[in-house]
């Protein structure tokens, strides 16, 4: 007796994300796993009295998006418009000083005046606490960049905090400061930022935000996520429980591969481990910052800024406390990340995964290097041999153009976000958003990735270093594949393969037939997770 499917999905297009093609034929779905990937010819033989057949014609069938690299509980507050403001799209001190003041005005019970998205760097000072005084006096205020590297502050959030001219800097962290060493109001790095930034966001609605920021991934098609460390400045442990609360309330139907701090002595993952082993929420690795950002200077460089030739940057963490905490690590079987920007960070951190290789020998763990915005050339082709995984944010590469050549110098613009030369070492490179930094939607990553142009309005004609721009079939596989590959999940989801989960996405459109374009205004029709619809597009005809 033959055994039906529950779902069959019936397409020209299947993108199963094996291979760089799509396909004619059905993905046929039995409970919460894909029971068949197969041509139109063998559809009836999965299609019994009751099961549900869904003709998608030549629209694209692929697997759940998953986002890489975000902090999703953060991004869910900081994208809710009703506890933080978001300054996108607000330009210069003035225009900014104004849009925090109505926002406080018109939100006189929040109990913190939190803002986003911060672009302080053409102001000619840095921002500090009497500035935000000024606006802000009767409650603490705190201002994140868009990078999330730095922060600003007002007297109220110092003093909420305990920052005063007695607190020494915290180690990879500045506090800056006034002539008489009194904290200005502005930090730099999250050791700095995330003690403030973790008060304004832990007094937010979780209920909402969470929930919230859920139903965004899913309308985007987005099925699964790297959840990284650091968590705006939450602590891990209550990250974690409130996470660990929607799913036993069975509302975190998302996957979340959760990424813990690397500290000695694998304290988080002794802790954790054991509580996060369900397919929704798992520990995954872990993960540690070595570098700043290029647009502070914090960016750890090889050659000087070229537009600061005094510094390199400097790297957050040396080489020997990195060494033995990646070989501590290694040799207890756990994979590790390591954010690495500047093109020094990058070597260091292949460096230290080469010597603790040849120590320990080579034992598959999806070790990642964050971001890579630069890379020497003759490291480009280390991250293959040595099976380290890129995990990168292709709408990074084109929020600073104009200003990034002039940091680092024009000799270094070939090799600013290397993806193509990345793939084409044969690196498994994984895609996400970094969120909050940029929005859950992967179209407008996809859009990057295949145009390097900026989304919003096609610049720069051409593209940031054109040669770096890859195909849309690799721009999918890279968000689907790619993403589980460096989370160590690939065997259960990332490509659409029989007896891996049931996660689908049904687009309105043949993405592999379309111009860039008609791909950044892309939408998703149907999201499916174990072989569940979790979101359907109100105006979508697909679905009865």
């Amino acid at each position: 007796m033959n055994t039906y499917a529950d779902i069959v999905i019936k397409s020209s297009a299947i993108f199963t994300a094996e291979t760089l093609t799509a396909m004619d034929g059905v993905v046929a779905i039995k409970d919460d796993e894909i029971m068949a990937v197969a041509g139109p010819e063998e559809a009836s033989s999965y299609i019994g009295p009751n099961t549900k057949v869904i003709e998608c014609g030549d629209k694209t069938v692929l697997p759940g998006f998953n986002d890489a690299h975000t902090h999703f509980l953060q991004n869910g507050i900081a994208t809710d418009p009703d506890y933080t403001l978001n300054l996108e799209e607000v330009h210069g001190q003035d225009a900014i000083i104004s849009a925090i003041k109505e926002f406080a005005d018109a939100h006189p019970g929040n109990a913190w005046i939190s803002a986003g998205s911060l672009h302080w760097e053409d102001w000619g000072v840095e921002p500090n606490r009497a500035m935000l005084d000024a606006i802000v006096p009767d409650r603490p205020a705190y201002i994140a960049s868009w990078d999330m590297h730095t922060g600003w502050m007002n007297t109220k959030a110092l003093e909420a905090v305990g920052y005063t001219k007695d607190t020494p800097d915290p180690e990879g962290g500045i506090i800056c400061r006034e002539a008489d060493g009194t904290p200005s109001g502005f930090c730099k790095e999250p050791a700095a930022c995330d003690p403030v930034w973790g008060l304004a966001n832990i007094s937010a609605d979780m209920d909402h935000v969470l929930g919230r920021v859920i139903d965004e991934a899913l309308s985007y098609g987005v099925t699964a996520t790297g959840c990284v460390y650091p968590y705006g400045g939450i602590p891990e442990e209550e990250t974690i429980k409130i996470f660990q609360d929607f799913e036993s309330r069975g509302k975190l139907p998302i996957r979340v591969s959760m990424f813990l701090r690397l500290l000695p002595g694998l304290v988080n993952p002794k802790k954790f481990e054991t509580q996060l082993r369900s397919e929704h929420l798992r520990f995954a690795g872990l993960k540690e910052i070595t570098d700043g950002v290029c647009e502070a200077h914090t960016g750890y460089l090889t050659e000087p800024y070229a537009d600061d030739p005094s510094t390199c940057g400097h790297p957050s963490i040396g080489y020997d406390e990195l060494f033995a905490m990646v070989d501590e690590a290694d040799s207890n079987g756990y994979p590790v990340r390591l954010h690495a920007i500047g093109n020094g960070a990058v070597k260091q951190a292949l460096d230290v995964f080469e010597a603790v290789q040849r120590k320990n020998g080579f034992k598959h763990l999806r070790n990642t290097i964050e971001h890579i915005e630069s890379c020497r050339p003759e490291d480009l082709g280390r991250f293959a041999q040595l099976g380290v995984t890129p995990s990168m944010q292709p709408i990074h590469s084109v929020l600073n153009v104009d200003g990034y050549p002039e940091l680092l110098g024009e000799k270094w613009r070939p090799y600013m976000w290397p993806v193509k030369s990345l793939m084409d070492s044969g690196a498994v490179v994984g895609f996400g958003t970094d969120a909050p930094v940029w929005n859950l939607n992967p179209m407008d990553g996809i859009y990057a990735a295949i145009t390097r142009q900026q989304p919003w309005d096609g610049y720069p004609e051409g593209g940031f270093v054109p040669e770096q721009r890859i195909s849309v079939a690799q721009a999918l596989q890279a968000y689907t594949y790619g993403s589980a590959y460096a989370e160590g999940f690939e065997n259960r989801i990332g490509t659409l393969h029989a007896g891996k989960l049931a996660d689908v996405v049904v687009m309105d459109r043949n993405l592999l037939d379309s111009t860039p374009d008609q791909i950044l205004h892309a939408k998703v029709l149907c999201t499916m997770i174990d072989g569940k619809i979790v979101y359907q597009a109100e105006d979508g005809e697909l679905i009865a």
